[in-house]
C-alpha cells in the first residue's frame, strides 16, 4: 500500500512538472532536425529544410497542444 501511494505521488509531481515546463517553455526542439532547421546529406554538405518543423526548428509539446485544444474549444 506505501508503494502505490509513493508511485501516485511521484507521478502527481512528474505531471505538475510537465503541465509547468509546458507553460513556461511551450516550444521545444524539433525531434526530427534535432532543433537544427535542416536535414543534411550523408556527406554533410547539402540541407534542405526539415519538413516537420518547416525550418524552424521548434516544434510545440504534446501538453501545449492539449492545452491550446481544450482552451480553443471552451472559450469559444
Amino acid at each position: 500500500m506505501k508503494g502505490i501511494l509513493t508511485l501516485t505521488l511521484l507521478g502527481a509531481i512528474g505531471a505538475g512538472w510537465y503541465a509547468l515546463a509546458c507553460w513556461w517553455r511551450p516550444l521545444a526542439h524539433c525531434w526530427c532536425c534535432h532543433g537544427d532547421g535542416r536535414h543534411y546529406n550523408k556527406k554533410g554538405t547539402r540541407f534542405r529544410r526539415c519538413w516537420w518543423c518547416k525550418g524552424t526548428g521548434q516544434r510545440w509539446r504534446m501538453g501545449r497542444r492539449v492545452w491550446n485544444f481544450f482552451r480553443r474549444h471552451t472559450h469559444s
